[in-house]
């Protein structure tokens, strides 16, 4: 009996050892006692040791002239060791009447102590371990319900904290593990647009890796959460849509995807770009390009419907223009000897005049836009003046000289 008296004794005397070291501010000496302490097993058997073990090695983790590969290691050692207390007894009452504040400072100094001081030194796979590490704590205080002062309580997910750890994951290479945490914020649903790279970042991944199922997940996701970003949604869906796809096939994926998206200018003036390249390119000398010159204007005209844009209007009045020149001079080869083909010549002629007078209102409508714009892309300036040829081209086979005089003034003042 006055063995385990002593031995009762000697425990009490080496908690408040440890104690009155730790509130000196002595953690050397309270390290070496709390080390020595749980070497014991009937010490280690009781939880107010580990606590002490968490609060000492985290306060020796912010010795500024440890190494941040220690300060880590030091805090890795306190958090088990805090886990263990609180396991050994549920009350956890020391952490209680210290509002939990030491897991909320292990948080704070995984995440700022160490993880932006290791990213801002370059230093991304380690960045991303401290950041991982705080996340983990995060989770831990989360997931368990523990108020910090003034009944603080964190939400379910860290976002910022995991937009971090995402980004450093894909600093240092290491791609799965960023898209995991990438992934957590766009599961959350996150509509924050500082957070908009989460998604875009996700969606190019899994376009690339043809990951056709999550790529239409995500891209649905983009249009929900941030529908003012619908054109790049669209533009990143037409590249998954027609990667590897040649002409003509590829108009095909253009009319499925603008089904998908009747609303969206994008699509149409991108369709009607390949219409147009298509049509005019070397790969057609052999192909009646007829279907495609026809529905040409039918798609750009869908695409100003929309949006009434410089380019589109630019497009279509270019295309008009130059197919009337075109068929012009399918009429001007003509022998037209015979009756039927003296009529075909005619009538590609009325083709030809009709075409160009079509073009008219789309011409126009590039100078008006350019006129009241105040300021104006490279390519807008481009449109503008081509418009101004086009129109006083046009007048000129018409033979309407005083509006010839007007544009051929106002493409002087472009010079």
């Amino acid at each position: 009996m006055t063995f385990s008296l002593i031995i009762s004794a000697t425990h009490a005397q080496d908690i408040k050892e440890i104690r009155n070291f730790t509130l000196l501010g002595q953690m050397q000496k309270a390290k070496d006692l709390v080390d020595k302490y749980l070497t014991v097993p009937k010490n280690a058997a009781k939880s107010e040791g580990w606590y002490y073990k968490g609060f000492i090695y985290n306060q020796i983790s912010k010795d500024s002239t440890k190494s941040l590969a220690e300060s880590a290691a030091l805090k890795d050692t306190a958090f088990v060791a805090l886990k263990k207390y609180r396991e050994m007894d549920p009350k956890a009452e020391l952490l209680a009447e210290q509002n939990n504040s030491p897991l909320y400072d292990l948080y704070v100094g995984y995440y700022s102590e160490l993880g932006v001081k290791s990213y801002v030194a370059k230093d991304p796979v380690n960045a991303f371990k401290d950041f991982r590490k705080a996340l983990e704590v995060h989770d831990y205080i989360q997931t368990n319900n523990l108020l910090g002062n003034n009944g603080f309580k964190f939400s379910a997910l860290d976002t910022m904290l995991t937009l971090y750890t995402a980004i450093a994951a894909s600093e240092a290479k290491m791609i799965e593990e960023s898209t995991i945490f990438y992934k957590k914020i766009i599961d959350a649903e996150v509509s924050d647009p500082q957070y908009i790279d989460a998604y875009q970042v996700l969606a190019d991944r899994y376009k690339t890796n043809k990951d056709k199922a999550a790529f239409a997940d995500i891209i649905a996701k983009g249009k929900k959460i941030f529908p003012a970003n619908n054109e790049y949604w669209t533009a990143i869906e037409i590249e998954e849509a027609t990667d590897g796809v040649g002409k003509p096939e590829i108009f095909t994926k253009y009319e499925e995807l603008m089904v998908k998206n009747p609303g969206n200018y994008t699509l149409p003036y991108n369709y009607a770009v390949e219409l147009y390249r298509y049509i005019y390119s070397d790969e057609t000398k052999n192909v009646n390009t007829n279907e495609y010159k026809t529905k040409l204007p039918e798609i750009l005209k869908q695409a100003i419907a929309i949006k009434k844009t410089s380019e589109a209007n630019f497009l279509l009045s270019n295309f008009l223009y130059n197919n009337s020149i075109d068929i012009y001079e399918d009429a001007r080869k003509m022998k037209a000897v015979k009756p039927e083909e003296l009529k075909k010549k005619k009538e590609l002629q009325a083709q030809s005049d009709a075409a160009m007078s079509q073009a008219i209102p789309y011409a126009e409508a590039v100078v008006t836009l350019f006129a009241g714009g105040e300021k104006h892309k490279g390519s807008e300036k481009v449109n503008y003046k081509q418009s101004l040829v086009i129109l006083k081209n046009i007048y000129e086979t018409k033979k309407d000289d005083a509006k010839v005089a007007a544009y051929d003034k106002l493409i002087k003042e472009t010079e």
